[in-house]
């Protein structure tokens, strides 16, 4: 399972000041739902490109849930599940901001990005429904609009949806759903 948790620290603090180090868990387990003191098991690592387009290789720390023994990742928010690009760099080319460094070099993978976006929104809307404001009818052109009017940025937005609605911005991960039976 997977966790986004509010970094206050950017990509390069993270990296120098060996952030996964600070992670403190929950006290109830989210996979489970039990009172319980989750134990540190081990991290991986997987790539943040920063804003100024340098690619970190960052640890992400896990831990392991002493009554279910599930391990559950804590991913910092400055990193999206699963794509090395920041939810800054993703809001700035989905909002015509071309110029930055980021955005320039990972123009293509952008536009991946923009597209498995707007494939995606059609069952993100159904998802969330009205839990984010009234929807737009589905449409690649009102999605971006949409979201951005419901939260303070991309961050803290991405970190609802995983949260709440158990689903990212270009698919349902199964990283993020509730326990199985």
């Amino acid at each position: 399972m997977q966790r986004i948790y509010a970094c206050p620290l950017s990509p390069e603090e993270y990296e120098q000041t060996e952030g996964y180090r600070q992670v403190t868990p929950e006290s109830v387990c989210p996979r489970c739902l039990r009172w319980v003191a989750l134990h540190r098991h081990g991290r991986y690592q997987r790539w943040v490109v920063t804003r100024l387009a340098r690619w970190l290789y960052l640890w992400i720390v896990r831990f392991l849930c002493p009554q279910c023994r599930h391990t559950i990742s804590y991913l910092p928010d400055f990193a999206f599940s699963y794509h090395a690009v920041q939810p800054e760099t993703f809001a700035a080319f989905l909002d015509g901001e071309h110029t930055g460094r980021d955005v320039c070099t990972l123009w293509d993978r952008l536009h991946g990005y923009q597209r498995r976006f707007a494939a995606f929104g059609a069952e993100l809307i159904r998802t969330v429904g009205a839990g984010l404001g009234l929807p737009p009818p589905p449409s690649p052109q009102g999605l971006w609009p949409w979201l951005k009017k419901a939260g303070e940025g991309l961050r803290p937005l991405t970190r609802r949806l995983v949260t709440e609605f158990k689903i990212g911005l270009f698919r349902r991960y199964r990283c993020h759903q509730p326990a199985g039976p």
